[in-house]
This record gives structure tokens, C-alpha cells and sequence, in this order.
């Protein structure tokens, strides 16, 4: 990879699929990490793109995430299970995604010389209040996880 080489983890996902064209049409040089879970064609036409580097692998995989980083300047990472619904389905793998495995991605991160990470991330950051009809631009932060204990709020898991 180039000095603009940026790994995208979840880059065939709902907002990866969109970002990504948009970064190879900058010049970036991309390398996504995706276990395609829900559209094996994500991404399909973007394939040839000589500046695609595509590895299909769980973000869990430390191994793959440790070679996924090599030669990567930055990081945007967008892998996770992202709904109640989805989460609800298999409690334990969203754990592992979306903690665990975001935990090591970080040490990985720190260990590999990557030097700018962009953490994206959803609304449940704001946690469950009890006014759902009011939203303000600067709520404090509430996340659904907390430690050891990782779990819904509204189910506890």
C-alpha cells in the first residue's frame, strides 16, 4: 500500500460500500476487511479496481487483522453488529464483534504504526433515555456496554 492506504474493517457494509468507492475516486489506495456476512457481491464492481485490496476475513481473526494492517497509514473502523434486532439474534457474537474484538483491532492498531484511526459508531453510544421525542446535538455519552457486564440496557445480555 501507498502513504494514502487506509483499511476499512466493514468495508462491504452499509456505510463501508458507500465510503469506499469514494475513497478509491480520491486516489486512496484501500484495503477492506469484511467477513461479508450479508452480501457476498458487496463491492462487485469495485473488484478490479487496482486500488482495492479486498480480505475477507471476520475482524475477530487476529491474525488477519494483524495483516490487514500491514502497510496501512489509517484506519476507519466500521465492523460491528449495528441493530437491536441483529444483536438480539446471537448476543454472544455481538459481543465479540463489537467489544472484543474492537479491543484488539486497538492493540493492533498501537502495535502496527498506524497513525490515525476513525472510530465510527452509532447512536447507542447515547444510550436509552427516557424522552425518545427529544434529540440534542450534545447528550453525554451512555453506552449500551459498560466492561465486563456488556449487555442491552433495555435486555441485558
Amino acid at each position: 500500500m501507498t502513504e494514502q492506504s487506509v483499511l476499512i474493517t466493514g468495508g462491504a457494509g452499509y456505510v463501508g460500500s458507500v465510503l469506499t468507492p469514494k475513497l478509491l475516486n480520491m486516489g486512496w489506495k484501500v484495503r477492506v476487511i469484511d467477513a461479508f456476512f450479508y452480501d457476498e457481491n458487496a463491492l462487485g464492481a469495485l473488484r478490479s479496481n487496482p486500488g482495492l485490496d479486498i480480505v475477507k476475513a471476520d475482524i475477530r481473526d487476529k491474525k488477519a487483522a494483524q495483516k490487514a494492517l500491514e502497510g496501512i497509514k489509517a484506519v476507519i473502523h466500521l465492523a460491528c453488529i449495528s441493530n437491536d434486532p441483529s444483536s438480539d439474534l446471537d448476543p454472544k457474537a455481538t459481543r465479540e464483534i463489537n467489544y472484543d474484538a474492537f479491543l484488539q483491532l486497538m492493540e493492533l492498531i498501537q502495535q502496527s504504526g498506524v497513525n490515525r484511526l476513525i472510530n465510527a459508531s452509532t447512536s447507542s453510544v447515547y444510550g436509552v433515555k427516557e424522552m425518545l421525542d427529544v434529540v440534542e446535538e450534545e447528550p453525554s455519552l451512555w453506552p449500551a456496554f459498560n466492561g465486563p457486564g456488556f449487555g442491552h440496557r433495555r435486555k441485558g445480555f
